[in-house]
């Protein structure tokens, strides 16, 4: 199984939404060490208590 194949199937079993592109507004979780080898965890910003906040993988250029 290639990287790319890897982090679909990791995104699809957590259920998270996949991006190739930072989305405008959102930033990379500092810190956050569970993605898959050729990708970063990101988020929208949001407060944690909000209740607005969403979490996404973001694939590197690396494994495209």
């Amino acid at each position: 199984m290639d990287e790319l194949n890897r982090i679909v199937a990791f995104a699809v079993k957590k259920d998270v939404e996949l991006y190739t592109d930072m989305p405008l507004g959102w930033k990379k979780i500092v810190g956050a060490m569970t993605a898959p080898y050729g990708s970063v965890w990101i988020c929208n910003g949001k407060s944690y208590f909000s209740g607005k906040r969403k979490k996404a993988l973001l694939v590197t250029l690396t494994c495209m």
